[in-house]
C-alpha cells in the first residue's frame, strides 16, 4: 500500500484532526493518534508527529495538565480556516472518486489519568501572571510602589464554540497589543484564563486609579466586541458582556492569593450589577 509521505496530504489531514479533536477540549497526543489509526488510512504515523510539532512551533494548540494538549485562541482561529479549506475541496474529491460510503468515527476510550489538584494560584489565574503578582507584592513590602490588578473577562454567547474563541482571540490580542497606548506605558497586560486580561499597574497614592484602569478595561473590550459584531459578518450574530473587577493590594491583603482573589469578587460582583442592571 502506498502511503503518502512527500506530499504533505497525510500531515495536512492530521492538522485539522488535531485541531477539530481538541476543539471538544483537551486530550492526549497517544489518545488522539490510537483514534485515528483505527480508521485505517493510508498514512504513516509519522505524519501525525509532524502536525503535533507543526501545531506547537505555531501557537495553534499548547501542553495541558496530565499530559493533555489543548487548543489555544489562534487553534481555534485556525480551525475555523481549515475546516473552510476542506470544506470547499471536498465537493471536488466527491466527484472525483464518486460518493464512497460514509465509516462511523472511530471511538477509542482512554485510561482514565490520575488526576492531580492543582494549587489554588493556577486555579484562578495563568502561572505567568501570578507571578509577576507576587513579585509586585514582595516589592512593595519592601518600600516599592502599591499597585492595582484589575481583571476583565468577555462572556460569548449566541455562537459556536469555533466562532467564540476566534473572537477572544482577536479582542484579547488586541488590547495586549496596544496596553502601553491605551491604559499607561507604566502598566504590564497578561492573559487572564482563556477569555480575559488582566492588568496591573502602580497606583501610589491616586486612590481612584484601579477605578478608573477598570472602567477603561472594559471599555476597550466592549469596543472591540462592537467593531467585531458590525464589521464581520460572521459574528454579526453574537451577544457579549464584559465585566471588570479590581484590587489595590494592601497590608491587609498578606498575600497574593489574597489580593488575587479580591479581585475575582469584585469580577463577579461587577457581573451581577450588571445582570440585575
Amino acid at each position: 500500500m502506498s502511503r503518502p509521505l512527500s506530499t504533505g496530504l497525510a500531515t495536512a489531514f492530521f492538522r485539522l484532526y488535531l485541531l477539530d479533536a481538541l476543539a471538544r477540549g483537551p486530550a492526549r497526543p497517544a489518545v488522539l493518534l490510537a483514534a485515528i489509526a483505527a480508521e485505517g488510512l493510508p498514512f504513516a504515523p509519522g505524519a501525525f508527529g509532524r502536525a503535533v510539532q507543526s501545531l506547537l512551533e505555531g501557537g495553534h494548540i499548547a501542553p495541558a495538565a496530565l499530559g493533555n494538549v489543548s487548543l489555544t485562541m489562534l487553534g481555534a482561529a485556525e480551525c475555523a480556516v481549515e475546516r473552510e479549506r476542506w470544506s470547499v475541496m471536498l465537493p471536488t474529491l466527491v466527484r472525483l472518486l464518486g460518493d464512497p460510503e460514509q465509516r462511523p468515527a472511530t471511538v477509542v476510550v482512554p485510561t482514565p489519568a490520575v488526576e492531580r489538584a492543582p494549587a489554588v494560584a493556577d486555579a484562578y489565574l495563568d502561572r505567568v501572571l501570578v507571578a509577576s503578582v507576587r513579585e509586585r507584592v514582595a516589592a512593595a513590602r519592601d518600600g516599592g510602589p502599591i499597585f492595582a490588578v484589575v481583571l476583565a473577562q468577555v462572556d460569548l454567547d449566541a455562537v459556536g464554540e469555533a466562532t467564540r474563541r476566534a473572537m477572544l482571540h482577536r479582542a484579547i490580542r488586541a488590547t495586549l497589543g496596544g496596553s502601553a497606548t491605551l491604559f499607561g506605558g507604566d502598566t504590564s497586560t497578561y492573559r487572564y484564563g482563556d477569555s480575559g486580561i488582566a492588568v496591573i499597574a502602580p497606583t501610589g497614592r491616586d486612590s481612584g486609579r484601579a477605578e478608573r484602569l477598570r472602567t477603561l478595561v472594559r471599555a476597550r473590550l466592549d469596543e472591540l466586541m462592537r467593531t467585531m459584531t458590525a464589521t464581520v459578518r460572521a459574528f454579526g450574530g453574537a451577544r457579549w458582556q464584559v465585566r471588570a473587577g479590581a484590587a489595590t493590594w494592601g497590608e491587609e491583603l498578606g498575600t497574593t492569593i489574597n489580593l488575587l482573589r479580591r479581585a475575582e469578587i469584585a469580577l463577579s460582583e461587577d457581573a451581577q450589577r450588571r445582570d440585575a442592571a
